[in-house]
Order: structure tokens, then C-alpha cells, then sequence
């Protein structure tokens, strides 16, 4: 059953290295430091902000007030994103990430929560 979606989307060049310590968390940043290209870099911060943007308007609002940085979206094996967060044990969440050009976007669908 479907509790909540959300979707965001974020022109890249508007975020800088100088965020990336306020919106990722440490598994995020050990993947973005790994990235040689700035321009990709870029991508992938943008990426996770909107991801977690959109999942944070998908939540209810009890959710609504925890630090970015505590919400942990990772690649799964076959390169899809995937919430891997301890805040939100109990949630069942589909993400999808694309970037083009200077626009990232994200869409969250909240489909359970788990009792």
C-alpha cells in the first residue's frame, strides 16, 4: 500500500563541495570523494540531495525533522539507489535518480511501513 510520495528536482550547478558534508552521510561521502571528475561529483551530490528531498516529503510528518545526513541511499548492485538508513527501519521505499544536463531529479514512493 502506498503511504506517501515525493519527487524533487535541483539544478546542479547550484550546489557546491561545500554542502556535501551537510547533506551526505559518511557512506556517501567516502562515494563521492571517490569520483576523479568534478562534473560527476557534482551529479552524484545532486542526485542525493533531491533523493532525500523527495523522501522526506513522502514521509509522514513525524519523519519530517531528521538531519539529511541520517538518511543513507546507496547503489544496490545493479547501480539502483537504495535507502540503507537505520533512522527508518521499518519503511519499504522505491527511488529512482536521474541527472541531464544541469538538472537532477528524484522520485520517492513510500510503499509501506512496516509494523
Amino acid at each position: 500500500m502506498i503511504k506517501g510520495v515525493g519527487t524533487d528536482i535541483v539544478q546542479i550547478s547550484r550546489l557546491t563541495e561545500k554542502i556535501a558534508h551537510k547533506v551526505l552521510s559518511a557512506k556517501e561521502l567516502e562515494a563521492y570523494n571517490g569520483f576523479n571528475a568534478e562534473s560527476r561529483k557534482r551529479e552524484y551530490l545532486a542526485g542525493r540531495f533531491a533523493a532525500k528531498e523527495a523522501l522526506l516529503k513522502a514521509l509522514p510528518k513525524e519523519y519530517r525533522n531528521i538531519n539529511l545526513t541520517e538518511i543513507v541511499i546507496i547503489n544496490d548492485s545493479e547501480g539502483k539507489p537504495r535507502l540503507e538508513s537505520p533512522s527508518f527501519p521499518k519503511m519499504s521505499v522505491a527511488l529512482s535518480i536521474a541527472h541531464e544536463r544541469d538538472v537532477a531529479i528524484a522520485f520517492c514512493v513510500l510503499e509501506t511501513i512496516l509494523e
